[in-house]
């Protein structure tokens, strides 16, 4: 009789991309034989995975494990605005006697911040001695704290002097939280999965892991169902717009983000583009995606604002009222919204940073700029609108293609399946 083989995947939250891949992965990891894949979410909506904080009780603790860790971080941060961008992970809550993890054949790790796991709750589950993965969402595993270097590069050597606190130096602690990671990560066995090239490149540099974790990395990215993210047919493309009151004689550029009024994600070049694509004589309207805390979006162009969508229907209805997805974002990994805007068929312009240009390949499934050029998005976006329907009509079944070839759930499950049966 063969053996099932048992995994249990952890999160910190039920939203956010990290949330999405791991639960992607794990309801395609059950569909092959002889697996059994358990989703563990901490804190946030129930749904179909094992919800941590299903009390009143366990929910207030999962906000004060959380309130505690950034009330601890105050004394180090440099200023407000990079608050959310650095966990030192003082804090998190004993998992270890969960009956799930203690049952699983594998581990997984997805995003565990937000007071979930602390680095000794991390170190405690790496010394069960089971096989432990971890799916990097970003840069945290390899740095001294922060989840997207910004252009440092300490996190090679130590860490140390870091930008994100107010009184940075040799021994800062950055420096004490990476030497604790390089103590904890090396006292077990991990393996770790890379989303993009570009992540595991970054990774490869850190000091926090040694030379054998290092060899046993791969890169793997994240699933979409790509029987579900497809294209619309004209019908679902009509009745999408006409459920959004979107006009269907006009082409949709649609942005999404989880907060609007966070910097690092673009908005501000994303409505600079609105705006030069008005200058330049092209009617447009737009599609916004994403809590926008009471700020005023004051776009130029005719614009529907969704607010925060984390509804799968409504999403892919969303995509297909779309010409063309926008991200201006600063910094990414491997943006799960690219993936389903290029299942369904939809081109997408960006920004060439982190995993995106990975993604879209020039002409042929949408359009690459430098990081802050959005005069020349603009200008590509405003061509691909000029395009004759034969021309766009290519350009979304190559996105439809590449999404296939690359990002469908069994094909990635697989991957993973035979990485944690690597030796």
């Amino acid at each position: 009789m063969i053996k099932t083989l048992r995994i249990v995947h952890l999160n910190a939250s039920s939203a956010g991309g990290a949330f999405v891949a791991a639960q992607r992965l794990s309801e395609s990891l059950n569909k092959i034989n002889g697996v059994n894949s358990v989703h563990l979410v901490f804190e946030g909506q129930s749904g179909d995975y094992l919800l941590w904080a299903n009390s009143w009780i366990k929910r207030k603790i999962a906000f004060v494990k959380h309130a505690l860790e950034k009330l601890d971080f105050l004394r180090f941060e440099k200023n407000k605005t990079i608050r959310f961008a650095f966990s030192h992970a003082p804090f998190g809550i004993d998992i270890t006697k969960i009956p799930q993890v203690q049952n699983a054949d594998i581990i997984h790790l997805h995003w565990v911040n937000k007071g979930f796991l602390s680095l000794e709750g991390i170190e405690s589950l790496i010394q069960t001695n089971k096989i432990i993965v971890w799916t990097s969402h970003d840069m945290w595993p390899f740095t001294g704290g922060c989840y997207h270097p910004r252009g440092c590069e300490n996190y090679a050597i130590g860490c140390g002097n870091c930008q994100y606190l107010k009184s940075p130096s040799a021994n800062d602690l950055s420096r004490i939280v990476f030497a604790k990671k390089q103590h904890a990560w090396g006292n077990g066995e991990i393996k770790f999965a890379l989303p993009s090239h570009w992540l595991f490149d970054h990774a490869n540099l850190s000091g926090v892991i040694d030379e054998h974790q290092k060899s046993k990395m791969r890169v793997i990215p994240n699933p979409i169902d790509v029987n579900y993210f497809r294209p619309a047919t004209s019908n679902e493309r009509l009745e999408a717009l006409d459920g959004f009151g979107l006009k269907s004689n006009l082409p949709t550029l649609m942005f999404s983000a989880a907060n609007l009024t966070n910097h690092a994600k673009g908005f501000k070049e994303f409505k600079e583009i609105c705006k030069l694509l008005k200058s330049q004589g092209k009617e447009i309207q737009a599609l916004i995606i994403g809590d926008s805390r009471s700020m005023e979006l004051d776009l130029e162009v005719s614009t529907v604002h969704l607010g925060f969508v984390s509804d799968s229907t409504i999403l892919r209805k969303a995509y297909w009222s779309t010409s063309i997805y926008v991200t201006t974002s600063h910094e990414e990994n491997l943006p799960t919204t690219i993936m389903e805007s290029l299942g369904c068929g939809i081109p997408v312009a960006a920004f060439a940073v982190g995993g995106i240009p990975e993604m879209i390949v020039e002409n042929e499934t949408g359009y690459l700029a430098e990081k802050l050029d959005f005069t020349n998005l603009a200008n590509s976006i405003s061509k691909h609108l000029s395009l004759n329907e034969e021309s766009i009509k290519n350009i979304c079944n190559n996105c439809n293609l590449f999404a296939t070839e690359h990002y469908a759930s069994n094909l990635v499950a697989n991957q993973y399946l035979e990485f944690y049966l690597q030796k």
